[in-house]
């Protein structure tokens, strides 16, 4: 990873070389960049006396510096982090992979400051910019701003943008390193700022694009998709903190943990379309979360119900747009390639499409669903709404055939978990079409899904 920042390191030492009248052309400051680097991975392996622990901690902390520097352009990368939140096995030859190792085999000091810096940065990069205030602030700073063209300005917001976004990205990153610790002197440090990793990864799930970004339009696409990315990477972290099982979580948690799995599609309702939606990964994401809650930490969801099936009907919502965009775009795709000519040899071997957003939603909202089902009783109570939404999605934003095939395995599941007064109330208070949608899910299930014995 040295190789890296070769070209910034000589371009700075040519530079000085030329202020001081020329060098000597031998590329000090490379080959001191090398050495650190060798000796800090001999350190690693070899170092054993206390005084080259010293040495060796000065070094890991500047090898770990040069990989979060690293990490920033890994964010948008979808595949380095699993479901529980942890590097996979792509990742490895990656330097998130290296920071990995780096982070198991740190001491107790090197792990703290670590930690410290990971929550430093994350609260500093989800704190709104001072400088993306559109009214000049003093003289003469506030006078050049004021100064520059629109698209200067515009093109300084999208740089500064990016690198906002770029830098919470790696922290994010880190934190799910961190997050996984199993080391009992690191699960010491991770259990004490616990707490306040957690404040922290929500907010950022939960923040508005906006805070995220101070980019405006005509580069609103850039600064939903920076947002998208970094609510994914919180709910990731959050997930790998939330299944590292040495850890314990008071039930007061589950509200962070909820809304932040709720947050992707919190703003997503079936009057109007939404301005955006999350990607398939951040979707995913969100599921995972919800999965290991149920799963893994159920008291806690049992104790916030009411914000659990507030992010499964954000889920639900998101499932009937992004099956319904897909459709669209599936249709548009099938219509320019009947009116195109055939393609060129070179094109016809690529590979498939990747599947439609809304299949990959379905699935997970049917996995959901039955794992609700599960927990029918401590969440009996709460059946009749999670069905009730599954009437309105069915209303207003019918599924396509695919979509809905994968997802009425979860809906039997649910009304398999209500009983008869869940089901009596909800059709006691549904319209004619709604009442005509739940005959039709009842039938459906006492005909395919309904156990007899």
């Amino acid at each position: 990873h040295a190789h890296a920042v070769r070209a910034p390191l000589r371009a700075d030492r040519a530079g000085r070389d030329d202020d001081d009248g020329g060098g000597d052309g031998s590329g000090g400051g490379v080959d001191s960049l090398d050495g650190a680097l060798l000796r800090a991975a001999d350190a690693l392996a070899e170092s054993s006396a206390p005084s080259a622990r010293v040495v060796q901690r000065q070094d890991v902390r500047r090898l770990a510096a040069v990989l979060s520097l690293l990490l920033r352009p890994l964010g948008a990368v979808e595949g380095l982090l699993g479901p529980s939140g942890r590097p996979t096995p792509a990742a490895a030859a990656t330097p998130l992979g290296t920071l990995r190792r780096l982070v198991a085999a740190a001491d107790d000091a090197t792990f703290c400051w670590l930690l410290d810096g990971v929550l430093s940065e994350l609260s500093s990069s989800a704190r709104p910019c001072a400088s993306t205030s559109t009214t000049p602030s003093s003289f003469p700073a506030g006078a050049a701003a004021a100064a520059k063209t629109p698209p200067e300005a515009a093109t300084e917001a999208a740089a500064e943008a990016e690198g906002v976004a770029s830098r919470l990205h790696a922290a994010l990153l880190c934190a799910a390193l961190l997050c996984a610790a199993s080391s009992p002197l690191h699960l010491a440090r991770l259990s004490a700022s616990a707490p306040r990793l957690l404040a922290q990864l929500c907010e950022v799930a939960v923040s508005p694009p906006q805070r995220l970004s101070p980019l405006r339009s005509p580069r609103t696409s850039a600064a939903s998709a920076a947002s998208d990315v970094s609510r994914r990477l919180a709910v990731q972290a959050l997930t790998a903190l939330l299944t590292n099982g040495q850890l314990r979580f008071e039930l007061i948690d589950a509200a962070a943990f909820l809304r932040a799995a709720g947050a992707p599609c919190a703003h997503v309702s079936l009057r109007s379309p939404p301005a955006t939606l999350p990607s398939a990964a951040t979707f995913g994401a969100a599921y995972f979360l919800l999965l290991a809650l149920l799963r893994q930490r159920g008291a806690l969801v049992h104790t916030a119900a009411p914000l659990y099936f507030s992010a499964v009907r954000g889920m639900l919502f998101a499932l009937g747009w992004a099956d319904a965009t897909a459709s669209s775009t599936a249709a548009a795709s099938s219509a320019s390639a009947a009116t195109s000519a055939a393609a060129p040899p070179a094109l016809e071997g690529r590979a498939p499409a990747r599947e439609p957003m809304g299949l990959d939603c379905a699935r997970h909202a049917r996995r959901l669903l039955e794992e609700t089902a599960a927990h029918k009783r401590s969440l009996v109570r709460y059946g009749a709404y999670a069905l009730s939404d599954v009437v309105a999605l069915l209303r207003y934003r019918p599924l396509g055939a695919a979509a809905q095939a994968e997802l009425m395995p979860g809906v039997y599941s649910l009304i398999g978990m209500c009983t008869q007064v869940e089901l009596q109330e909800l059709h006691a208070n549904s319209d004619p079409v709604g009442k005509r949608i739940l005959a039709d899910l009842l039938e459906g299930y006492q005909t395919s899904h309904k156990y007899r014995g």
